[in-house]
């Protein structure tokens, strides 16, 4: 039995992290050690914050229905209660004509004007391995039932030449970076898919990493960097 202080206080932090024995193999060679797994959790990782504003005054707003059954959304001056969280001063009212929804960048403390277009807009297309600096939050399908043959010439260009293409996509009022990417199918199908994210995941204050400390190994990584590049951009592909 753990005696421990912090056991028996309660002040020991659970760890986000479980255990598992990691296998790989492959007829050039095979690994197997102990590792860690941890789940990905968006709203840990997204280094911005979206939320409403006095387009006038630029103040912070909060929406809050007021009156009986459903009520009608109205907007009040947002005030930190005693929990540090953002609610409504119901006091100080403002008008809704002047309220405008804007992304503010956590780390710059940068505040920009939300996209409202929704739908899905066409920017350009790139490396398939583009990929994976990005943190895939959700996939969707697209398909057309009218022409198969006119997505099929796009399934074809992106396979031939492992690139996926680049969109904007707004399904819901939060607009994201989607990457169109074909998916073969058994029985003569194929699939296009919407992977859709807002924030790079390679950098290595967002996520734990490890370490090349193998010379051989670092050089050719670094080698490969400088071939492919990297991007900065928190928001654009």
């Amino acid at each position: 039995m753990d005696m421990t202080v912090d056991s028996l206080l309660g002040n020991g932090k659970k760890k986000a992290f479980k255990n598992a024995r990691f296998v790989f193999k492959s007829d050039v060679f095979s690994v197997e050690c102990d590792s860690k797994f941890e789940r990905l959790d968006s709203k840990k990782i997204l280094p911005f914050e979206e939320y409403s504003r006095d387009k006038t005054t630029g103040s912070r707003v909060k929406g809050k229905k007021v009156g009986y059954a459903s009520g009608t959304l109205q907007h009040f001056k947002a005030m930190v209660n005693a929990k540090g969280k953002w609610i409504a001063d119901m006091d100080k009212p403002v008008n809704s004509a002047n309220v405008e929804k804007v992304i503010m960048d956590k780390r710059t403390g940068d505040v920009k004007r939300k996209s409202v277009v929704k739908g899905l807009r066409y920017i350009k297309e790139v490396s398939l391995s583009t990929i994976q600096a990005w943190h895939i939050e959700d996939t969707y399908n697209i398909w057309t039932e009218e022409d198969c043959d006119n997505m099929l010439k796009v399934y074809e260009y992106l396979t031939e030449r492992n690139l996926v293409g680049v969109y904007k996509f707004n399904p819901y009022g939060t607009e994201y970076n989607a990457f169109l990417v074909p998916q073969r199918v058994d029985g003569g199908r194929f699939r296009l898919l919407l992977k859709v994210a807002r924030v790079k995941i390679d950098k290595p204050d967002i996520t734990p990493t490890m370490i090349i400390s193998n010379a051989k190994a670092r050089e050719r990584e670094k080698t490969r960097t400088d071939e492919v590049g990297t991007m900065s951009a928190l928001e654009e592909v």
